[in-house]
């Protein structure tokens, strides 16, 4: 259902003594009784001169009626499976079909958990959540997640609180322990805490987490060098330039590089660049179809907002603009229709080897790039000795003919 507004608990009748609290404790408290209303989901709402919020409570109120048709088609469905929440019998294409559509919030814990295989993956892993929580986690990898945790959603009632907090850190790392090659990256913060949201539970944030990252394929976005995201940067660009072209040729005409806008929304699965509830309906079909609708939503988001940049009058406008952009579309059933139904015969197969092409490309320019600065450290110090050398012998001509021309005396 779309968001519908709450209000906060009541304040408790017994005053409590600011003296009593910490001061973790009191900032929570000062948070959370400062008059904000909350969505379904538990986001902070704020409608006086916020025009995006203004028009995604106009967009929930017009789609209110589509969202209840579509609850009655899943529930239907759902009454039809063989056993409770196993949506792995429900055929591929219908299910996607029913993923495109949206899967209501109440329903989402269930099916996400489902169709990203996360019972099967928690009963193989040889090491529980809680045996990866009692891991030590370097103390890098620690101090980073800590820094990310006061700025994740603070918006949100769960993340305002110690326990909400506490419990992204524990996803978090448990994440970094479960990925060894990976540990953290700044933006996966956004991703496990969307994950807490919808399922409520640590443990399960988890796993979805875990499932999703491996089922997406990107652990090339967070490791050294970040080649397989400088690859779908250039697989992107290639895409737009057929899907897409008015906006490609205007990028390029203002030198504008794809990965300077876009590489946030890959590497956060765009948790940090579109509304949430834009973002939900987005990982419906991402966690069932793959790497694939990163692509599809990216050409979607620039088909959204093709006039805006066709009106933009330099580099820095759009560079200003883009974050604002994305994070306006509220209408999230629209830039579905733009992603899919507007790009048509979209094909994975095309997308891989576009993809392997460009990895390829990237390292081979990668191990160019690595022998010329090694060509150029070796040049420098070799220079660096003549010169040692050279001092040297001039400094040693200099003190045999200081010694010569001394006299000696007997």
């Amino acid at each position: 259902m779309p968001p519908s507004l709450q209000h906060p608990p009541p304040r408790p009748a017994r005053p409590i003594d600011s003296e009593d609290l910490s001061e973790e404790e009191g900032l929570e408290r000062s948070a959370m009784f400062k008059g904000d209303e909350f969505d379904a989901l538990g986001f902070a709402t704020s409608l006086d001169g916020n025009k995006v919020a203004e028009s995604a409570k106009t967009y929930a109120e017009w789609f209110q009626a589509k969202a209840e048709r579509r609850l009655r088609r899943l529930e239907s469905r759902r009454e039809k499976l063989p056993s409770a929440g196993d949506w792995s019998t429900v055929p591929k294409n219908t299910l996607k079909a029913l993923l495109r559509k949206g899967v209501p919030h109440e329903h989402r814990p269930e099916l996400w958990w489902s169709i990203l295989g996360c019972e099967a993956v928690r009963l193989r892993s040889p090491v529980s959540f809680q045996q990866y929580l009692q891991e030590p986690v370097d103390t890098a990898t620690a101090e980073t997640i800590e820094r990310d945790l006061p700025r994740t959603f603070p918006s949100h009632q769960k993340f305002r609180c110690a326990a909400g907090r506490a419990e992204l850190r524990n996803v978090l790392r448990a994440f970094s322990r479960r990925c060894p090659a990976v540990r953290y990256c700044q933006g996966m913060n956004f991703i496990a805490a969307l994950l807490l949201v919808v399922s409520q539970d640590e443990e399960r944030a988890f796993w979805m987490f875990v499932c999703a990252f491996d089922a997406l394929g990107v652990e090339g976005y967070y490791t050294e060098g970040m080649t397989l995201l400088r690859a779908d940067m250039h697989v992107l660009a290639s895409c737009m330039q057929a899907k897409c072209a008015k906006v490609s040729r205007t990028l390029n005409q203002l030198n504008v590089d794809l990965l300077s806008i876009c590489s946030e929304w890959y590497i956060t699965w765009f948790a940090n660049s579109l509304p949430v509830t834009t973002v939900l309906r987005v990982w419906d079909t991402l966690f069932f179809e793959g790497f694939k609708v990163l692509f599809r939503v990216s050409l979607g988001i620039f088909k959204q907002i093709e006039e805006d940049v066709l009106k933009s009058d330099g580099f820095d406008a759009i560079m200003q603009q883009a974050k604002r952009w994305p994070r306006s579309i509220v209408a999230h059933n629209e830039l579905i229709k733009a992603s899919f139904e507007g790009l048509p015969n979209f094909r994975r197969q095309q997308l891989r080897k576009a993809r392997e092409e460009a990895l390829s490309r990237i390292e081979k320019e990668d191990q160019e790039r690595k022998r010329a600065a090694k060509a150029r450290q070796e040049a420098q110090e070799s220079a660096r000795k003549e010169v040692t050398a050279r001092d040297s012998a001039v400094n040693g001509d200099a003190d045999r003919s200081h010694a010569t021309s001394v006299p000696f005396y007997d």
